[in-house]
């Protein structure tokens, strides 16, 4: 805190800074580089839709969000996915299969390299890493064939990625850059093609213009512009189908909500912008998401 700051000013800077280790004030895809105190973990509970040209899918989250130490996170979460897929029956025609069930279940951490807090900014660095477990089926039947791998409720292989997330805040302002790499292991005569995702995200403090140190609470919002995008390489080994490398591209306008210190509400419509990817799920049209995270 800087010397000979007002009193006022340097209480709701304090207030502020303390407040940036909370997750709720991330972005709502993009990865933010701070790390939660390991006194204060972290529910969410998400619900996203995604429509495709052969795919309708519903999907529900539970993640468990902790700091293991004041340095490292821990982000736990199983999904439950609801699919409707279009797939070509015995004849040829057009047919509707539906399947619900568990998805995959996936381990994240985060390690902060690196933070530098003022009053009313913070600058963060941090690691990534991430375990995905085959959780969910793989091996659902239309027909007697076997439904592409991509169009099953789990990818049905171990999976591993790491990245690094660039966070940088400057009181209503907040930028962040995430860089991720995915890579599965080979199961059964397939090995699914590596991704590689970038996402961009800035994120502005509707209200409170300023934060007030008499109130004990107030009503946060934020609006929040994401850019998310993702480069599929090409599937390999005997069972791989037709699926062609390539990219995607979402633009994610959202909003974040703070009724109570303890609640975080956030909801975001996924728009596909650019994409170049062909894969069993076909062209994407819209997606969405809406969240609730509960602080301890």
């Amino acid at each position: 805190m800087r010397t000979g700051a007002p009193a006022a000013h340097a209480v709701a800077g304090a207030l502020f800074v303390s407040s940036l280790t909370v997750p709720g004030m991330a972005q709502v895809f993009t990865e933010n580089a701070g790390v939660i105190s390991p006194e204060a973990p972290i529910l969410r509970e998400s619900a996203s839709f995604l429509l495709a040209d052969r795919l309708r899918e519903l999907r529900t989250t539970s993640q468990w969000i902790m700091g293991f130490t004041p340095r490292i996170e821990t982000n736990v979460s199983l999904p439950v996915v609801f699919r409707d897929v279009e797939v070509r029956g015995p004849s040829g025609a057009k047919q509707s299969h539906d399947d619900v069930g568990l998805g995959d279940l996936a381990l994240k951490g985060k390690l902060s390299l690196f933070q530098a807090d003022d009053v009313m900014a913070s600058t963060r660095f941090a690691a990534l890493a991430e375990v995905a477990a085959p959780t969910g089926d793989d091996d659902e039947e239309h027909g007697g064939s076997r439904l592409p791998r991509r169009l099953q409720l789990g990818l049905g292989a171990w999976g591993f990625g790491g990245g690094a997330a660039f966070t940088a805040i400057r009181d209503r302002h907040r930028g962040s850059v995430e860089l991720f790499y995915r890579h599965r292991l080979p199961h059964d005569g397939l090995e699914l093609g590596d991704e590689l995702s970038w996402n961009l995200a800035y994120w502005y403090r509707l209200r409170p213009a300023r934060f007030d140190p008499s109130k004990e609470e107030e009503l946060e919002v934020r609006g929040v512009v994401e850019l998310l995008s993702t480069y599929r390489f090409l599937d390999r080994g005997r069972a791989a189908g037709r699926a062609e490398e390539g990219f995607l591209l979402w633009a994610a306008p959202g909003v974040q909500i703070y009724p109570k210190k303890f609640l975080l509400l956030e909801a975001s419509l996924l728009v596909p912008y650019l994409q170049t990817l062909r894969d069993a799920a076909g062209s994407r049209q819209l997606g969405g998401l809406f969240a609730v995270k509960v602080l301890f």
